[in-house]
């Protein structure tokens, strides 16, 4: 008996799909169905279904609130342990996905009718590609929207490395979950059914921080300290003080703890693999991202576990978002600096440089992005300001003597970003007893730094053009594998104060 025909890939037997009811039987949406990324945490660690010939998976969702429907079928199953004990043979039946999928139950009234609606309130709708689309937020406490997340959390283990639902089912902080809900609006010919598919989704999760006076003048609770000033009768501030009841001890004065400083970190975040290649999910992260932004009591705006795709599409959304604001448009690059900051005995001076006269991080709380995202960008969007025939090393021979202001810039530039570099890689470096394999691997991991910042203007600039000229709709963009040698795979939180890189080699 040859095992091999009993075995086979859980990913490609797994097929997923959209359908709309009909007036008759319901009808799938899509001609071709696609299969998850991943299917480890529901099936099976090694991806794999033993003892069942031919196994096919389907899982079909309703378009407007993802009800699923699952259906498994086979040709022959063969129970296996007593011919090979080190196979794990899964039970193929329903009950594998109970816990990943709803109990079955009966549709609310008009669950799929014409006037059915995403549940919360429309943040934003536009037209792609002549197609229409809106983007629906509601806090995970609506029953409609709780429903809908519980029918499609099966698709962020499914589509999203690493993904868990830790935390979105403790009651006790369902209130500081929102769901954010992107809908293809299709025009239907049958006038009696909803014409609202799910083309993506996102959640965010608002964690308290503690208010120090740093944090309180960043979301403008206090106001900023006065300007130094030797006239006595200058006033001082005096924050407002909380009153309790004598008998009670209860606070008189009412505070909503949603409404004190927080960040809220963006989580699951998926475009479904049809929509994918369509910047739909630039669309959907730039509303989430402006719907917060502007809330006053935010501190920053995080993403947990951000995936390389996701940091693509991050990046070119962020930057755009940066050189909206006045005070990042004026940012360059020193071309000259005191000759007592270039001793080798100094520090280097990375913010007098990246800055130039501008206060980063009081430009970084007005921009509410993480200490790693906002720095990021500063260098990669200061990279740009320098010529590319000026962004080579040959040329900095004479470092800061050179006669032309552009190669001061560059080397300046990569003097800013080695300073980062090795201060996230200090522990690893300072091991190295070689102080030449010790610069070798610093130059080197700058290299591969400005080399995927090469990479990433290039796809801003492609970006820019795809934004304003129509693109086919079945493109799904690839992203180059990050050739940078700073990674934090390790670090699931963004907002974190110091955040351990640790130095690869280049796998490119």
């Amino acid at each position: 008996m040859d095992l091999d025909d009993w075995v086979t890939n859980s990913n490609e037997c797994f097929h997923i799909n959209l359908y709309r009811p009909g007036s008759g039987e319901s009808e799938r949406i899509l001609d071709d169905s696609f299969n998850p990324t991943c299917t480890y945490t529901v099936i099976d660690e090694q991806e794999a279904i033993a003892g069942y010939k031919n196994p096919s998976i389907e899982l079909d969702f309703r378009a407007n609130d993802l009800k699923p429907r699952l259906k498994i079928q086979f040709d022959e199953k063969l129970e296996l342990k007593g011919i090979s004990p080190d196979i794990n043979q899964v039970d193929l039946t329903p009950e594998l996905f109970a816990q990943f999928l709803p109990e079955p139950s009966e549709d609310v009234k008009d669950a799929t009718s014409k006037d059915w609606k995403p549940p919360g309130e429309c943040l934003h709708n536009f037209t792609l590609q002549n197609k229409k689309y809106e983007i629906w937020k509601a806090p995970m406490t609506n029953d409609a929207a709780k429903q809908i997340w519980t029918n499609m959390r099966i698709l962020v283990l499914l589509f999203i490395e690493g993904a868990t639902f830790e935390g979105l089912d403790d009651e006790e902080t369902m209130d500081r979950w929102s769901l954010y809900l992107l809908y293809e609006v299709t025009p239907l010919s049958d006038a009696t059914t909803t014409p609202y598919t799910l083309a993506g989704f996102s959640t965010s999760y608002r964690s308290w921080i503690f208010p120090t006076f740093d944090i309180m003048r960043a979301t403008k609770m206090l106001p900023s300290p006065p300007p130094e000033s030797s006239d006595s009768h200058t006033p001082k501030y005096t924050s407002q003080r909380l009153t309790q009841d004598p008998e009670t001890f209860l606070f008189n004065e009412k505070i909503n703890r949603l409404e004190t400083p927080s960040r809220e970190r963006i989580s699951q975040f998926l475009i479904l693999p049809p929509y994918q290649g369509q910047s739909l999910g630039s669309r959907l992260y730039d509303t989430i991202f402006e719907d917060l932004v502007k809330k006053q009591f935010i501190y920053e705006i995080p993403v947990e576990d951000p995936s390389e795709d996701f940091d693509s599409m991050r990046d070119y959304s962020d930057i755009v978002y940066l050189r909206k604001l006045p005070s990042f448009r004026t940012l360059s690059l020193a071309s000259n600096l005191p000759p007592e900051l270039l001793r080798k005995d100094s520090p280097i001076p990375r913010d007098q440089i990246l800055g130039n006269g501008i206060d980063l991080e009081e430009l970084r709380h007005e921009a509410k992005i993480v200490t790693r995202q906002f720095y990021r960008i500063v260098e990669l969007h200061l990279l740009s300001t320098i010529p590319p025939n000026h962004r080579k090393r040959a040329r900095i021979t004479r470092k800061a003597k050179s006669s032309n202001e552009n190669d001061r810039k560059y080397y300046f530039w990569r003097l800013a970003l080695k300073h980062r570099i090795y201060s996230q890689n200090a522990d690893t470096l300072d091991q190295m007893e070689d102080a030449a394999e010790k610069v070798e691997k610093l130059e080197m991991a700058v290299d591969n730094q400005q080399e995927e910042y090469e990479e990433r203007l290039e796809g801003i600039q492609k970006r820019l053009k795809w934004a304003t000229q129509p693109v086919s709709n079945g493109a799904k963009s690839r992203s180059k594998r990050k050739r940078a040698v700073v990674s934090d795979e390790d670090d699931d939180w963004e907002d974190m104060d110091d955040e351990p890189v640790t130095l690869k080699r280049n796998k490119a």
